[in-house]
């Protein structure tokens, strides 16, 4: 009976100690899963903002009877009254886009061709107008996991997610 007793106790040693070897690999492999699932949803969450900025920007932002715009420059805005949106009411609204998903984008991140003063000068009154616009949005995205963001990211342990949305506009 002491032999059994005793063959039981050793594999029962040895079981607990190979989960003590595995189990720092298991929370750092599921710890670097979870990671990985974050960065991929904050690249959904942007390619959506991104796509929804640019769609705004393609359609017509007054449409009233007699549109009208604001020189660019002098002026910083093409005005409430012109159809052609301004980089600024894009970039609204692709923060308004990213609300309650946990990050924002920096508006310097932010590159909507052709600029403000091209389109309201090209398009600004004249209707009829079709030409793409793109939205082009950057964010540094950073790990919890060491590893994975040794194995991942950059020199800083971050990646950089991007994306970009072409819509034709509709002024």
């Amino acid at each position: 009976m002491t032999q059994s007793h005793s063959r039981s106790r050793g594999k029962r040693a040895q079981a607990l100690a190979e989960m003590a070897v595995m189990v720092p690999f298991l929370v750092i492999g599921m710890m670097g899963m979870l990671d990985l699932g974050r960065a991929f949803y904050y690249q959904i969450a942007l390619t959506n903002a991104v796509r929804e900025a640019a769609r705004f920007g393609a359609a017509p932002f007054y449409t009233g009877i007699t549109p009208s715009c604001n020189p660019i420059p002098p002026a910083s805005s093409p005005g409430p009254n012109c159809l052609v949106p301004g980089d600024d009411d894009i970039k609204i609204r692709l923060a308004q886009e990213l609300t309650n998903t946990g990050f924002l984008v920096d508006p310097a991140n932010i590159t909507i061709a052709p600029t403000q003063q091209a389109r309201v000068t090209s398009c600004g009154t004249s209707g009829g107008c079709q030409y793409p616009i793109s939205v082009t949005a950057t964010y540094k995205f950073s790990f919890i996991t060491p590893i994975i963001s040794n194995l991942i990211g950059d020199a800083n342990g971050q990646l950089t997610l991007s994306t970009s949305a072409l819509f034709r506009t509709e002024y």
